[in-house]
């Protein structure tokens, strides 16, 4: 009666892990049938973690466009080659000799590729220098752009086309990730122009404001960029009615080291340290003086704002910084896209079929399979010297004050980490998550050439990702090698 009893019970038990993973399957098969998606280019793999098993799989070998998830390759490559605790340098040093507060020679600003140096901290260095006792320069500002190569875009991008935020370029030294804000409120008085102020104010831009504030209305005030042999222009244009809240408009910069010269030296200028000489674009001189090194916060700390806001530039900034910093000379795209293939080839990962060509997902030409992905978030996880960056890197999806509500209403909400995917007609998701009763499982779905919306994209992947969190079981030996998905395209 006993062996009977073990037997009864085994056939209750049984049926539920089969039915558990059976139903993902036939879950996800049934969201893929959806007529917006394009079959041939629509791929999904899920794995159980820590093993890596894969319970899933759909054209998981296809390479396909990743758009921001490429970020996560980047993520790992940053933590993998620089480190959690790697900090940007800028530094501040000076040539000839120091005679009381006046430095007999040029003061020398070297950009260390530091994404995140914004005008307070430049304003920070400022007050360190005058802190150090200086007053006077007798020689010139020179600026050391060095540490990176002359391209201010990834070259698969091809030139520059907009003045839009999202599109700035890169240098070594940068200030406020390359943008000008440009805020605008309307006056007090109906036919008044628009009150208009640049942050930071800086020599590198005028002003020509032709903005009228109007009773009522639509408010139609608009910021434009124009470059003229009098140097470059913000035109602000339009109505702005009466009470209306502020409006900020983000413009990216054509020249962005001579805008981080000139704001520097007008922030010297406004704290009291006058400088005799011209400001020049040089590389350092020899026999320098180190007199202030200012440290960026540590890269696993840049990494959460690089993924939860999907910052091309901080991306490409990290690349080029790559390979400054592994090959000792000027960082390029190209060197640090041999980096990020040596990488991914050096942990196991099939890079045949894989082709990068920025580091932030932006380009069309980017290729790589679902895959790929998951094998990255697997080994990824079962790294103790990055793993815990690596995820604490990705953001918290659906969490109370987290930057988007997606995954709000989910149940699994705040058990999911993922980075996001989007360009024209794709939509793609990547990431952790954790199911109901405690097993951790790796995702990627690509959903390329889809014809869905974003809307319409986002809830096929958020259906999927809820399908997982409701997959149950303690331990993934159950699960068999693999699961191919038997959908008929």
């Amino acid at each position: 009666m006993r062996q009977l009893w073990k037997w009864c019970l085994l056939i209750l038990v049984l049926p539920t892990t089969v039915f558990s993973q059976d139903s993902l399957v036939q879950a996800v098969d049934a969201l893929l049938q959806s007529r917006c998606l394009n079959q041939s280019q629509t791929a999904v793999s899920i794995v159980a973690l820590p093993s890596g098993r894969s319970i899933y799989a759909r054209h998981t070998e296809t390479p396909l466009l990743p758009a921001s998830v490429t970020k996560l390759v980047t993520t790992a490559a940053a933590l993998h080659y620089l480190g959690p605790e790697y900090h940007f340098k800028t530094d501040i040093s000076y040539t000839g000799d120091r005679v009381g507060d006046v430095i007999m020679g040029d003061l020398v600003i070297k950009g260390g590729g530091d994404p995140k140096l914004t005008s307070e901290q430049l304003w920070y260095i400022v007050s360190q220098i005058k802190g150090h006792g200086i007053h006077e320069i007798t020689g010139n500002l020179i600026v050391d752009n060095d540490f990176f190569d002359k391209h201010l875009r990834a070259p698969a991008w091809g030139s520059q086309t907009t003045a839009t935020a999202y599109d700035a370029n890169l240098c070594a030294l940068s200030v406020n990730f390359n943008v000008v804000g440009v805020h605008i409120l309307p006056s007090k008085e109906v036919g008044e122009p628009v009150i208009v102020w640049l942050e930071p104010e800086t020599d590198y831009l005028s002003l020509v404001n032709s903005g009228k504030t109007t009773k009522r209305g639509n408010n139609t005030v608009s910021a434009s960029r124009a470059t003229s042999e009098e140097g470059i222009r913000i035109k602000v244009s339009g109505s702005m009615p009466l009470g209306s809240q502020e409006k900020t408009i983000f413009l990216n910069v054509p020249d962005p080291v001579s805008y981080a010269a000139t704001t520097f030296r007008s922030f010297l200028q406004q704290s009291g340290i006058n400088i005799h000489g011209d400001t020049r674009i040089d590389s350092t001189p020899s026999d320098l003086t180190l007199l202030y090194r200012h440290y960026s916060a540590p890269i696993s700390t840049i990494l959460k704002e690089l993924n939860t806001y999907s910052n091309n530039f901080i991306a490409e900034q990290i690349l080029k910084t790559i390979a400054a910093e592994v090959t000792q000379t000027p960082g390029s795209h190209e060197e640090g896209q041999r980096l990020v293939h040596a990488f991914l080839k050096n942990i196991g990962i099939d890079t045949q079929e894989i082709n990068l060509v920025d580091g932030s997902g932006l380009s069309r030409e980017n290729r790589i399979a679902v895959s790929a992905i998951t094998d990255l978030l697997t080994i990824s996880y079962n790294r103790f010297d990055i793993g815990p960056d690596f995820i604490a890197a990705l953001k918290i999806m659906g969490a109370e004050g987290s930057f988007s509500k997606r995954f709000s209403d989910s149940p699994a909400r705040s058990l999911i980490r993922a980075k996001t995917g989007t360009l024209s007609g794709v939509s793609n998701l990547a990431g952790y998550v954790e199911s109901e009763d405690g097993q951790l499982f790796g995702y990627a779905i690509f959903l390329n050439s889809n014809r869905c919306g974003d809307r319409g994209a986002d809830q096929i992947e958020n259906k999927i990702v809820n399908a997982i969190y409701q997959l149950g079981t303690q331990d993934d030996a159950p699960f068999t090698n693999i699961h191919e998905s038997t959908l008929q395209e």
